[in-house]
């Protein structure tokens, strides 16, 4: 029954997938109509490992004090209190790596709503790669790199008075959009055949792969992808797979959940979300949004980020980008409250909605899909 609502969901059109999306949503969801925490916010510095210069990082924690109103930073208004008192952990981890060109604060909505239900997100601002910087662009700085990085912000949380003690280190994730996506497979033990970028340029001209040109600058000696183990899962939202071969993705043993756009015209699935659903090694839970494009899992936009962005606040007719979030971020949830152990306040668990659950990664594609 849950493959077929799945199968008549993805072939209706978009508008009437979001209405249906929402019905199928309502129950499982009553039970965050509250959240059970308010949420703080912290700004961290440290020193990029690539660069050496000073690099930043928000850091969203579940808080023993409500959050009243949202905080505006420029255009982005964003649901947490900054410098709120911490609430008493520790709390699982989620890394969370943002798309090329991206902030600390492209997908702070998934954050905020992880944190207000016991975890600590650390959002990064890659250097090299982000809004302000893009120095990188089309570099194995940036494509091994942004792994790197993401140790460091790591072992700097782990070492910090605040917030090391809030952060259970034996539960560890990361979620990543777009090139975030990339990184978060280096984490997991992908290692990157660059050489099969030229030919995704060819096929996928408009790749967000293919800005620097359709051949990656290497470093002098290359970098070298590094696993981190202390990571467990990784939660990827239109993930940039191509660099990678069935043979890249052998060692990639942690869980994965893909999230893709069937529209995405910068990163086609195609070549990347089905492509690394094929060649994972063990199946991922998979879900694809019907209608949508590349940059439906970024934050929903106010009014004066959309003036600034258009591109990036503008779906296809039919998509409702708040609630395609609202599935997005309970299957956030329930994923990692699987894959790297219960987060130590509030609510049940989310319960998989049919309209976007996939087969546990145990099931065959013979046995029917279960919600877990």
């Amino acid at each position: 029954m849950l493959m077929m609502k799945m199968h008549l969901l993805r072939r209706i059109a978009p508008r009437s997938a979001c209405a249906a999306l929402l019905l199928l949503l309502a129950a499982p969801w009553t039970a965050f109509a509250e959240a059970p925490s308010g949420v703080g916010l912290r700004i961290v510095e440290w020193p990029d490992p690539v660069s050496k210069n000073p690099m930043r990082a928000a850091v969203f924690f579940p808080s023993s004090q409500p959050t009243p109103t949202p905080t505006v930073i420029g255009p982005v208004s964003i649901a947490a209190q900054k410098d709120a008192p911490p609430r008493e952990g520790p709390h699982p981890l989620v890394l969370l790596s943002h798309g090329h060109g991206g902030s600390m604060f492209g997908h702070h909505d998934t954050a905020t709503f992880l944190a207000a239900r016991g975890f600590v997100v650390a959002a990064i601002e890659h250097a090299g790669d982000n809004f302000k910087d893009r120095s990188g662009d089309g570099t194995d700085r940036v494509l091994v790199g942004r792994t790197e990085q993401l140790t460091s912000l790591l072992d700097f949380l782990a070492a910090h008075p605040a917030p090391g003690p809030e952060i259970d280190l034996e539960k560890v994730g990361v979620a990543g959009f777009s090139v975030g996506g990339h990184a978060a497979l280096l984490l997991l033990g992908g290692q990157p055949d660059f050489k099969r970028l030229q030919a995704h340029c060819e096929q996928a001209p408009r790749s967000v792969l293919c800005a620097g040109g359709a051949a990656v600058k290497l470093s002098s000696p290359p970098r070298v992808a590094k696993a981190d183990p202390r990571v467990r899962a990784a939660f990827l939202m239109n993930p940039a797979g191509v660099f990678f071969d069935r043979s890249g993705l052998a060692q990639v043993k942690a869980p994965v959940y893909l999230y893709a756009a069937a529209g995405d015209t910068v990163a086609p699935p195609e070549y990347n979300a089905r492509h690394l659903r094929r060649n994972l090694p063990s199946p991922p839970l998979y879900a694809e949004v019907a209608g949508a494009d590349h940059f439906v899992f970024m934050a929903p936009c106010t009014p004066a980020m959309r003036a600034l962005a258009t591109e990036l606040c503008t779906d296809p007719a039919g998509v409702d980008r708040e609630q395609v979030h609202q599935a997005m971020n309970g299957q956030a949830l329930s994923f990692f409250e699987r894959e790297i152990g219960r987060r130590s306040i509030g609510a049940e668990p989310a319960t998989a909605s049919p309209g976007t659950s996939a087969p546990p990664r145990s099931a065959t594609p013979s046995h029917p899909p279960k919600p877990y």
